[in-house]
């Protein structure tokens, strides 16, 4: 599995790839490719800063919902 920094220098490869292009195809794609692995990069942090403000789950008796009627 990649890393952050790997996509952060696969980020910096299209952002210079993306000076050397010719066509308005090439550098839509590499302008959306940047910003990709640009938020790849940040994935695992933002990941790890919601887990953190996430509430700690708490197991609860299962409910018995329904009337009883239908058994």
């Amino acid at each position: 599995m990649s890393t952050a920094e790997d996509y952060q220098a696969k980020a910096a490869e299209a952002l210079v790839q993306l000076g050397e292009a010719k066509t308005d195809a090439e550098r839509n794609r590499l302008r959306r490719a940047h910003g990709v692995y640009l938020k790849l990069a940040s994935h695992g942090e933002e990941a790890a800063a919601r887990a953190a403000m996430r509430p700690v789950e708490t197991k609860m008796a299962k409910k018995n919902y329904g009337t009883g009627l239908f058994k």
